[in-house]
């Protein structure tokens, strides 16, 4: 395996890591000033901070990179919801997308025509799949089981979706249909399979797993053949995020001290 190339240094802990469409731009989410933000790390290495305020985190570019949708910690006296919003590009202009009262919504992903979102909902009473339209409109539930269903991601013909679930035990990796049919179980490790995504073609999926005792990237195809760890590293790697040229993943490691992002070469 190439060795991964550190592209931050400052050491605070990032997560949610997503590149633009067009591989230049890498959001993730961002603990400092004892608050997690969204920001935005340019090509050349400079990095901007596009939200502040309460908590907000899990942010997806849209297919044509003009907008983000991200999650928005709403406190209402003890009490608080996660809810989605979307801002543009630059940090501007952010609006509601799904704000349902004493809900948790998560994980939002575009779908690769723009006009679907996808996401995680209590509302039902339990953590759920779901989809909207892109402006929040036509909700529809795609899971239905008493279990944690996590992360899900499109597949870039749109047509399956990716998610982790603890349904049959332990956290593992599913793919059904865009229309919540024909579940698959990919995973089967004794551990926590977490946080599936797709490559750029569609043929292979990163994410991470402690199976080993602990945390690492894996990659497999996305029938669930040929699992294996790609990090292979004594410290805590997570996060992965493809980038566009389906060459590269990038993944936040605490291998020098902190938390950090890298990229590596995969084959």
């Amino acid at each position: 395996m190439a060795l991964p190339h550190r592209l931050t240094t400052d050491g605070f802990l990032k997560k949610d890591l997503c590149w633009s469409p067009d591989g230049k731009r890498l959001l993730f989410s961002y603990l400092r000033y004892g608050r997690i933000i969204v920001s935005v790390r340019e090509e050349e290495g400079s990095f901007k901070m596009l939200t502040e305020g309460p908590p907000q985190f899990e942010a997806s570019w849209s297919p044509d990179a003009k907008q983000i949708a991200y999650v928005y910690v709403t406190q209402s006296g003890t009490d608080g919801e996660l809810d989605l919003r979307r801002m543009d590009a630059d940090g501007r202009n952010s609006t509601a997308l799904i704000d349902w009262k004493k809900s948790f919504e998560e994980f939002p992903s575009w779908s690769p025509d723009g006009t679907r979102l996808l996401f995680t909902s209590t509302r039902s009473g339990n953590q759920e799949v779901w989809v909207a339209n892109a402006d929040g409109g036509s909700p529809k539930m795609l899971t239905n089981d008493p279990s944690l269903n996590q992360h899900p991601r499109w597949s870039p013909d749109g047509a399956r979706i990716a998610f982790n679930s603890n349904r049959e035990g332990s956290q593992d990796v599913y793919v059904m249909d865009a229309d919540g049919s024909h579940v698959r179980r990919l995973t089967t490790s004794p551990g926590l399979d977490l946080a599936p995504c797709w490559s750029p073609g569609g043929k292979r999926i990163a994410f991470t797993s402690n199976r080993d005792g602990n945390y690492e990237i894996y990659l497999m195809n996305a029938d669930g053949s040929e699992q294996r760890n790609l990090s292979q590293h004594p410290g805590m790697d997570h996060h992965s995020a493809w980038h566009p040229d389906g060459h590269r993943i990038a993944f936040v490691s605490s291998r020098d001290g902190g938390f950090d992002v890298y990229e590596v070469e995969v084959g």
